[in-house]
């Protein structure tokens, strides 16, 4: 029951990040590698304004996810746009900024690994586990935002753009879509989706500078498994790789964690190098 209500957690947490980070390659067709800053950036901001300053949880949980969406604007208006159709560049210069965050949280805040109070305090029993409050929001929050992101793709104006451009750029642009419109919003939803997961994932583990790698390396290998560009790809590769980093840490133990998602990933690279739902 643990591995099963903690991996629903992990699951619905790495696909926050993990959408935002295809969508950005579907739209745009470029790797975000400061992608999962972003959700270190959120945890810093949210600790920042509520534990430190005093600021209530509302306004602290939206001040986070504000700082997030202006982070993922100013490194596409920035940085990428300018190398939108240079891959090499963008990548190399994404996992430098990466790099420059993570410096500088250490500048400010040291090392040190640090506890971020639970969003909603408590625990209950489900099926004889013990399951935090915490937990339950965070799994509420997800689904509702991944939910409301399927919605948004396949419903709205915006959204059937985003997908015209991921399948075809070429024909979107003949048939009136501007792209870089679109790119631009694509970003702002992608960094707002990571704040909100690096609100409940710091909560969920601990706040520290370098807690930005698992987020990325499990992004990579959630969108391999789905597949580049796919939403739907995504979930399904977020949740294979969060019950089984789950039933690892839980079953055998903390330090093979991850292990069991490369394997996955690599098999898939040479079964199906498009992923499971890819093109």
């Amino acid at each position: 029951m643990d591995i099963l209500v903690q991996g629903f957690l992990l699951s619905s947490l790495y696909a926050l990040v993990a959408i935002g980070f295809s969508a950005i390659y579907g739209v745009g067709g470029v790797l975000n590698l400061s992608h999962a800053g972003y959700v270190m950036i959120a945890g810093y901001v949210y600790y920042t304004l509520h534990q430190l300053l005093g600021v209530p949880i509302g306004l602290a949980f939206a001040g986070a996810i504000v700082s997030t969406i202006g982070f993922s604007l100013a490194t596409y208006r920035g940085l990428v746009r300018y190398y939108l159709f240079n891959p090499t560049a963008v990548f190399l210069s994404t996992i430098v900024l990466a790099l420059i965050m993570d410096h500088a949280m250490v500048l400010v805040f040291d090392t040190e690994m640090r506890n971020v109070w639970p969003i909603i305090a408590g625990t209950t029993t489900f099926f004889g586990a013990y399951v935090s409050y915490n937990l339950v929001a965070a799994l509420i929050v997800s689904w509702l935002c991944l939910g409301g992101v399927l919605l948004f793709v396949r419903k709205t104006h915006l959204g059937r753009a985003m997908r015209a451009l991921a399948m075809d750029r070429k024909g979107a642009i003949i048939s009136g879509i501007d792209p870089d419109r679109v790119n631009l919003y694509t970003w702002a939803l992608a960094g707002g989706l990571a704040g909100i997961a690096g609100i409940f994932y710091s909560s969920y583990t601990y706040l520290s500078p370098a807690m930005w790698v698992t987020p990325l390396v499990m992004s990579f290998a959630i969108v391999i498994i789905g597949g580049l560009g796919s939403i739907e790809g995504t979930l399904i590769g977020a949740h294979i790789i969060g019950f089984m980093e789950t039933a690892t840490t839980l079953a055998i133990g903390p330090t093979l964690r991850g292990v069991f998602a490369m394997v996955i990933m690599i098999v898939v690279l040479v079964v199906r190098p498009k992923g499971l739902f890819g093109r």
